[in-house]
């Protein structure tokens, strides 16, 4: 009896569903048509960086929300945390040597396309 109500709930919901679903609507131009360029868009940021002369590894930053739409003062749990990650990506960054902080796009040399020690961060 189970089996049967389940296979007939199921052959209801397969006839009732959609032929086409789509995760969102788009509205893509004719083929052949100009596309313009899309609207400049500004992550948040580091504007400044201030180092301490008595303690040099104390740094300050200056951070620009830009158009993330967070607002200092009621969004500041968001700003940290977005802040400590691009604090982490700086500090990876100091620790890496310079001849490992490039990456190579060529198709043909697949076996070294990141450094590895980049690859870790």
């Amino acid at each position: 009896m189970i089996r049967a109500l389940f296979s007939f709930l199921l052959s209801v919901l397969m006839a009732l569903t959609p032929e086409a679903s789509y995760a969102q609507t788009l509205f893509l131009p004719q083929p052949g048509t100009m596309v313009g360029a899309s609207s400049v868009y500004m992550p948040l940021i580091f504007k400044d960086l201030t180092v301490h002369p008595d303690n040099p590894l104390l740094f300050d930053f200056i951070v620009d929300t830009g158009d993330s739409g967070l607002r200092p003062g009621v969004d500041d749990t968001s700003i940290r945390e977005q802040s400590s990650t691009l604090v982490k990506y700086f500090l990876a960054s100091l620790t890496l040597s310079e001849k490992d902080q490039w990456v190579n796009l060529s198709p043909y040399e697949k076996d070294r396309i990141l450094p590895e020690d980049l690859g870790k961060t």
